[in-house]
């Protein structure tokens, strides 16, 4: 067993040591610290002058949404931002009266939960909109919630009991709502759709020469003439891959998260996901949505990893290897799937880049086989997991097999 983690070892530093594995992690990690920073530089213009930073906003409205945590997202709280919005006069730009400023914006971020019920495909709910919020229509909030909820589930393609088993799940989904400053745990859900992409790319660099390299190098011929060797030195190879795009995805989900609350603040884990997603059925809090995503975005990786290796011992060329991955991988970011087709629609996000996405790990379509209905934060990993197992075997064949020249 020893020799099998020698050989584990010598593979490890193979791929570390090369410039363009190093220069793919050190690319991600910019773009990660750069996607999580991004939104703060620049400024807020009124009328072409910077009427205020992007930080300075950032650190005024943190501080505005910390002093309302902790209170209940109920009629007394909707209509106290009611009253607030009510003192701002006409202007062609309200953000910027001295109303709003001192009065209104310390409630914008329940504003902000409030308008996203009322919103329609034909009507955007706006701030005049606003200011004649009745008490009745307050009362209400929670009713008209779960009108639009139910609206939305009966216009799915799903089956009767999977609509049924949705919105039995809003049921458990305590209301009102807590408020509470979670600014930190959405920004880290905003980009953890590019994350995966980037997470994925650099596994799919690091992994194309895996065996692919061994056929440019001639290395090929000394592996598989051994006659003992061979089968401990590809066991060896897969295991280097999958334990190094688990290894580097963690890692860069780790400084995504950790980079996101250091920026933005650590308060909210607590706090329900439908501060941020208003018609999610799910109970599931911000700590809990974040440690799904990790989960699912890891066996995303993992399956990545899998189709990488497997190509990288069909193909003899390593760029041909990242050509195949990063098509994979970019080309379903570049379109969508209606939900009209739910078949389609399901297919279409098990690609890796789209299980990566908080939209689909927290969808309200979920996959059902037959009676059996099974939430997609459940099912996407169980198949990232399956096709990592599947194609594992056929990689370990195809390099074993491969004809020597």
């Amino acid at each position: 067993m020893n020799g099998f983690w020698d050989l584990v070892g010598f593979e490890y530093k193979k791929i570390l040591c090369k410039r363009s594995v190093q220069v793919a992690l050190l690319l991600a990690a910019f773009l990660i610290a750069f996607s999580v920073v991004g939104t703060l530089i620049g400024s807020y213009y009124v009328d072409g002058e910077p009427y205020e930073s992007n930080y300075d906003a950032m650190v005024k409205d943190r501080a505005y949404a910390r002093a309302l945590s902790g209170r209940s997202l109920d009629t007394e709280l909707i209509m106290k931002t009611v009253n607030a919005y009510a003192q701002i006069p006409e202007a062609d730009v309200y953000q910027s009266t001295q109303e709003y400023q001192t009065i209104a914006r310390p409630y914008s971020p329940i504003y902000g939960t409030i308008r996203s019920v009322f919103n329609t495909a034909s009507k955007r709910f706006n701030m005049e909109d606003f200011q004649v919020f009745t008490e009745a229509q307050a009362d209400g909030y929670y009713s008209t919630r779960l009108e639009k909820l139910e609206q939305s589930v009966q216009q799915t393609q799903m089956g009767d009991k999977a609509k049924e088993r949705i919105l039995a799940l809003d049921e458990q989904v305590k209301k009102p709502f807590t408020f509470s400053y979670t600014d930190g745990y959405t920004r880290f859900f905003v980009m953890v759709n590019t994350l995966g992409l980037f997470s994925a790319f650099v596994i799919a660099v690091c992994m194309a020469p895996l065996f692919s390299g061994e056929y440019s190098s001639g290395a090929d011929q000394l592996i598989l003439s051994s006659k003992r060797g061979k089968n401990r030195l590809i066991s060896a190879k897969l295991f280097t891959g999958f334990s190094l795009a688990a290894i580097f995805g963690l890692v860069l989900l780790a400084l995504a998260f950790c980079l996101s609350l250091a920026v933005f603040g650590a308060e909210g884990g607590n706090a329900p996901l439908q501060l941020y997603l208003i018609l999610c059925p799910y109970s599931l809090t911000m700590g809990q949505t974040v440690l799904l995503l990790t989960v699912v975005s890891l066996s995303a990786y993992l399956m990545t990893a899998a189709i990488t290796m497997l190509l990288s011992a069909k193909l003899k060329s390593s760029f041909g290897v990242i050509v195949l991955v990063s098509v994979l991988l970019i080309a379903p970011m570049l379109g969508s799937v209606s939900e009209k087709n739910i078949l389609l629609y399901n297919l279409y996000h098990l690609f890796p880049t789209q299980m990566t996405s908080l939209a689909s790990v927290v969808d309200m379509i979920q996959y059902e086989f037959g009676s059996l209905v099974i939430h997609p934060y459940v099912f996407l990993p169980l198949f990232a997991i399956a096709v990592s197992v599947l194609l594992t075997p056929l990689a370990y064949r195809s390099f074993k097999n491969h004809q020597i020249g």
